[in-house]
């Protein structure tokens, strides 16, 4: 695949030849001392040759009154064309499992949860879950153990709160190897105000865009949960979770991505909003990987690679801790 700009027409054997401007019938002919030309329409002929081909072809433009306007337009619609050739990749599956880490512990005195996953070959097929893991964090002195509470699922065996200003050092062991990283509690920016829209029923709700993508003085996720469970509804789903970021760094693709679903719920909703302060190293992790997924098919495209790490001894995912803030709002 190869983007053809019009600045770089010649390197691709485009010759780009500008032969021809006239005036109509309706601009009136000038006489030997006239300063004062004004052409009210007239035409470019632009003919493109392409050396490998005999033949030239030959594109008009019109233009009437503003030339340059429209000569920009052109140059900016086909400077962003592409030319695609569909390839046929033979992929070989890695033999050697990876070690998949999700693992946010936040300043809530709460029990702790971190998720372990493993590498696997087959797109569709549900990451297997890894239960055999030894999992410690050693903070300030303190070694705080997780054990096995479900598939995949670790949970500190007591609740404790993540303090500011200290290295919390996450120590995880399996099939005779170990994985650490390190990570200190981020700040987080009081929650904005959240309002809800109106859609064209009025019983439907949606919420506003409360969240902005970029903001040069803060980075944060937003989980977003609604529920309207006990409003007795007529939906089949009755619960909605997802999740809004705001970087201090954006990609294009982020402007130009495909559209999302909205998400609408009922009057009398219940909406849980948690907010986590993000600090730079994650921020990059979530940025990269939301365009590798949800900002993935936009006009202006990453090349895909691996998303970045702060675990040793090649795991991938990320560990963090965040400073968080929650609000329950009711939609009305």
């Amino acid at each position: 695949m190869r983007r053809v700009s019009l600045l770089f027409l010649n390197i691709f054997g485009i010759k780009l030849k500008v032969f021809e401007f006239f005036r109509k019938k309706n601009s009136r002919k000038l006489s030997d001392g006239d300063q004062n030309l004004k052409i009210e329409n007239f035409e470019i002929l632009i003919s493109v040759q392409r050396p490998f081909l005999e033949n030239f072809y030959t594109i008009k433009i019109f233009q009437s009154k503003r030339i340059l306007p429209k000569i920009l337009l052109c140059f900016i619609i086909l400077s962003i064309l592409a030319c695609e050739k569909s390839t046929d990749w033979k992929l070989t599956p890695n033999e050697e499992t990876k070690l998949v880490v999700e693992a946010i512990l936040t300043n809530e005195n709460i029990i702790q949860e971190i998720r372990l996953s493993q590498t696997y070959p087959n797109l569709n097929d549900a990451p297997p879950s890894i239960e055999n893991a030894s999992i410690s964090v050693l903070a300030n002195g303190v070694n705080y153990i997780f054990q096995t509470d479900s598939a995949g699922i670790y949970k500190s065996e007591i609740p404790f709160t993540v303090r500011p200003r200290i290295n919390y050092e996450l120590n995880i062991e399996w099939e005779g190897k170990n994985y650490n990283a390190t990570s200190q509690l981020s700040t987080v920016a009081p929650i904005p105000e959240i309002t809800f829209d109106t859609l064209a029923n009025a019983n439907q709700l949606t919420l506003s865009d409360f969240a902005p993508l970029y903001n040069p003085n803060q980075q944060a996720m937003y989980e977003v949960n609604v529920d309207w469970s006990h409003l007795n509804s007529a939906d089949e789903l009755t619960k909605a979770k997802f999740y809004l970021y705001t970087f201090k760094e954006v990609h294009l693709s982020a402007l130009t991505s495909p559209e999302k679903e909205v998400i609408t719920f009922p009057k009398g909703s219940r909406v849980i909003i948690k907010k986590y302060g993000l600090n730079n190293d994650f921020a990059e992790y979530l940025r990269a990987r939301a365009i590798e997924t949800e900002w993935k098919g936009a006009v202006f495209y990453s090349t895909s690679e691996n998303l970045p790490s702060n675990l040793s001894n090649g795991a991938l995912g990320f560990y963090s801790t965040c400073a968080v803030l929650a609000d329950t709002l009711i939609a009305n």
